[in-house]
C-alpha cells in the first residue's frame, strides 16, 4: 500500500484524482461523494486527461502499472497450478502407495488435503506433469517393497519434507528426474528450497 501511496505523491495525484482516472478508464460512474468537475479541472490542467475527457498517454500507464500490483497477489488456485483433474490425480497417487503402516510405524497414505497442498507447492516449485509423477511413484513404492518398506517415506514425505535447515526436499522430484533423464540413482540429484 505505501507503494501506491508514494508513488501518487510522486505523480502528485490525489486519491481522488486516481479514482476519476479509474472510473473514466473502465466507464464507471463517480460516487457523488467526490466533486467530479473540480478534479477533472485538475487532472486536465496537469495533462492526465485530454480537453474531451480521454485519458492522456501517462495516465493510461499509470492505471496500468497499478493493477498490475494487484493481478500478481492473486493466489493461483489448485485447478490452475494441477490441471483440471487434479482430484482423481491425487486418488491415483495414493493408490500407489500400501494401505498400511511403514516400519517406521506411520501410515504410508496420508490425508488428500495434506496432499493437494504438498501437490501445490510441487506444481508450483517443478514443471513435471502428472504422468511423471505417477510412473515416479510407482518406480519409489517398487523399490521399497522389494526391502519391505523400511525407510520408505510416506506419500505426504515423498512429495515434501522439510528438513532442519528449513528447506524443502523433494524426493518426488528426484525420481521424476531420474525417470527423464534415465539416470539409476534417484540420489544423484536433490531438489531443495530455502524456506525464509
Amino acid at each position: 500500500m505505501d507503494e501506491i501511496f508514494n508513488l501518487l505523491i510522486k505523480k502528485q495525484l490525489s486519491p481522488n484524482q486516481l479514482y476519476i482516472l479509474y472510473c473514466i478508464k473502465h466507464k464507471i460512474k463517480t460516487n457523488d461523494f467526490i466533486n467530479d468537475a473540480l478534479e477533472v479541472k485538475r487532472l486536465q490542467s496537469t495533462d492526465w486527461l485530454e480537453a474531451d475527457m480521454k485519458l492522456a498517454g501517462k495516465a493510461i500507464i499509470l492505471l496500468q502499472e497499478l493493477e498490475s500490483y494487484f493481478k500478481n497477489s492473486k493466489k493461483k488456485t489448485s485447478t490452475t497450478l494441477m490441471g483440471d483433474n487434479f482430484m482423481e490425480n491425487i486418488d491415483v497417487y495414493l493408490d500407489i502407495f500400501p494401505k498400511f503402516k511403514l516400519p517406521s510405524g506411520k501410515y504410508a497414505r496420508s490425508d488428500k488435503k495434506n496432499l493437494e497442498n504438498n501437490f501445490r507447492w510441487f506444481f508450483e516449485s517443478h514443471t513435471y506433469t502428472w504422468e511423471t509423477v505417477i510412473n515416479a511413484t510407482k518406480t519409489y513404492v517398487d523399490e521399497y517393497e522389494a526391502t519391505g518398506y523400511k525407510y520408505m517415506r510416506t506419500s505426504q514425505y515423498f512429495i515434501r519434507k522439510q528438513g532442519s535447515d528449513k528447506t524443502y526436499d523433494s524426493e518426488l522430484a528426484n525420481y521424476c528426474d531420474m525417470l527423464l533423464n534415465g539416470s539409476d540413482d534417484p540420489s544423484q540429484t536433490h531438489f531443495k528450497e530455502k524456506v525464509v
